[in-house]
């Protein structure tokens, strides 16, 4: 199984990378791109056996090297140019970026007609169990507060989340009419259907994510805490594996995990 992997020197692609050459199985690195010249790359890169190209040497890479599938965590203009040239060369491709437009998503699913896309804003098995948890109690606790909340470093360029915005999602499945407040200030009554929305950055945090329901007295709060970026870059490898073997089409990491959606 060969992987080509997309911004090398960003925090996910590195994860990605180490993993794949930590892995006893026959998963490989077909190729990764940087923006760095080769006397700028990390430590992590210097001495690997792959070809390291610059993006916009991708599509003749892409061609040359023919990798059974590309997982990219970068940012969505990158994104978008990486699936539309793994769509001319009939290749699967994993993105976990965030912070998409509605334009961007519709190009995204418009090229799954071509080739198998799997996006997911977050390959946390621990989060795709707390969906899980979400969907199974929203319904009964509909009339209570909900408030979620969620941490991470401080060098994340999008606020709220995908992860947030994918629990926000989930909620919304036994709820209508969500009202999403963004933070709040000043002096204002809660709404019936409010749901408050909290981004904090912080340090090196990897990643948390909190959901408060609220209501009769009492509450329940789920939450999910990410130790390592190794939790996102693991699953996300073994999406490029299941996607390999996939037709045309839109997918997300729950099918991997065999889970409703």
């Amino acid at each position: 199984m060969n992987i080509a992997v997309t911004g090398a020197t960003g925090r996910m692609g590195k994860s990605v990378i180490e993993e794949i050459l930590q892995r006893a199985d026959s998963t490989t690195v077909s190729f990764a791109t940087s923006q760095k010249t080769q006397n700028e790359l990390p430590n992590h890169l210097s001495s690997v056996e792959f070809p390291i190209c610059n993006p916009v040497d991708f599509p003749s890479q892409l061609q040359e090297s023919n990798p059974d599938a590309i997982i990219d965590l970068t940012v969505p203009e990158a994104s978008l140019f990486f699936a539309e040239n793994a769509a001319k060369f009939s290749i699967p491709i994993v993105i976990g970026t965030t912070g998409f437009t509605e334009e961007q998503l519709n190009e995204l699913h418009t090229l799954s007609d071509e080739i198998p896309i799997l996006f997911e804003a977050n390959f946390s098995r621990g989060i795709a169990a707390l969906h899980l948890a979400i969907d199974s109690i929203s319904g009964i606790l509909s009339n209570y507060d909900v408030e979620l909340t969620e941490t991470h470093h401080n060098k994340k360029i999008d606020a709220p989340s995908g992860t947030l915005i994918s629990l926000l999602d989930t909620i919304g499945k036994s709820r209508s009419n969500l009202d999403p407040t963004y933070g709040r200030s000043g002096i204002n009554e809660r709404k019936p259907n409010e749901v408050g929305i909290h981004s904090v950055r912080a340090g090196n945090i990897r990643g948390s994510h909190e959901v408060l329901f609220a209501g009769n007295d009492e509450m329940i709060t789920l939450k999910h805490q990410a130790e390592s970026r190794g939790v996102y870059s693991s699953s996300a490898i073994d999406s490029a594996i299941w996607l390999s073997n996939q037709p045309p089409g839109w997918y997300g990491f729950k099918d991997v995990l065999g889970v409703p959606t």
